[in-house]
């Protein structure tokens, strides 16, 4: 069960419900980095404070076993001057489904204005008493990550070599929205959420109606394929080459879920099917709208 709800974070979503994703309720980075000038400018970023919401069902059951909320909040400003776009999501699972699988999660991902590039990011998971905290900075020139694990009273700091324009797995759902989408395309990506180095393979299928609350939308199909690594520390090098590979596959690419991202301009997620070992889960997009600062 436990994987399921990683899952959920990795996807569409995060943890608690909250107002607005501003830095008075986030845990703020501490020295991050701003990116580089030579890295590519995206321009301005198009889902400054979209609200999401989404219900989690168990296929089998067609019950509801938990509530997701994802937010993108305004540019905020360090002290420092590091400038950064906060992006806030919530899960917690729902009435009778708490006495057996209590979840209580909050994702944080901030991402430069510029770049889009992941500067750091915030984990707090939290599901049957399982409390963990992680606190990644990410250094985009120097592809490194800086990481927390807090869990029961200790603290384990580390740093982890990662692949070049590696990003948090929740900014990494807006850059998939920014993709022109068409059938039979193929992305590869690599995701970070301070433990598992993530080789995310997208397959773009075909267009399909998505039923929901709201209506029907016009969505295109996507598979989404996983491979898990984990981060080797290179031991040698030649000619300032490292000869050590910078990751050891843990896990082969398997399937992880079926996405629906609705024909809008936006390219709105709409739904999302789950593989888990007991049983699938179904994402479905409750609402969506704008918030103001």
């Amino acid at each position: 069960m436990r994987h399921f709800w990683l899952i959920m974070v990795v996807f569409l979503t995060g943890i608690l419900w909250m107002g607005c994703a501003t830095t008075k309720q986030a845990h703020l980075m501490d020295a991050a980095p701003q990116s580089s000038v030579s890295h590519q400018k995206r321009g301005l970023f198009p889902f400054i404070g979209e609200v999401l919401m989404f219900d989690a069902r168990h296929v089998a059951t067609k019950a509801t076993v938990a509530e997701a909320r994802l937010q993108v909040g305004h540019e905020q400003k360090m002290e420092d001057g590091t400038r950064y776009i906060p992006i806030i999501g919530s899960a917690s699972s729902t009435s009778i489904v708490r006495l057996f699988a209590r979840v209580d999660d909050r994702t944080e991902a901030y991402i430069d204005p510029d770049t889009w590039e992941t500067i750091y990011s915030y984990k707090h998971l939290n599901e049957n008493d399982r409390d963990r905290e992680y606190y990644v900075w990410f250094w985009p020139d120097d592809d490194i990550t800086s990481v927390e694990r807090h869990h029961k009273g200790n603290v384990v700091k580390r740093d982890y070599p990662i692949p070049p324009e590696t990003m948090d797995s929740i900014a990494w759902v807006y850059h998939v929205r920014t993709y022109d989408l068409q059938k039979g395309q193929v992305y590869t990506s690599f995701t970070f959420d301070g433990w598992t180095i993530n080789r995310v393979e997208l397959r773009v299928g075909g267009e399909e109606d998505v039923w929901t609350e709201n209506g029907f939308y016009k969505c295109r199909k996507v598979e989404i394929w996983r491979e898990r690594s984990d981060a080797l520390a290179p031991r040698g090098a030649l000619s300032g080459v490292f000869i050590e590979p910078a990751r050891k596959v843990a896990v082969e690419s398997y399937h992880l879920a079926d996405a629906w991202l609705a024909n809008d301009e936006k390219h709105t997620p709409i739904r999302m099917v789950v593989d888990t070992g007991i049983g699938n889960f179904d994402l479905l997009l409750k609402s969506a709208g704008i918030a103001t600062e």
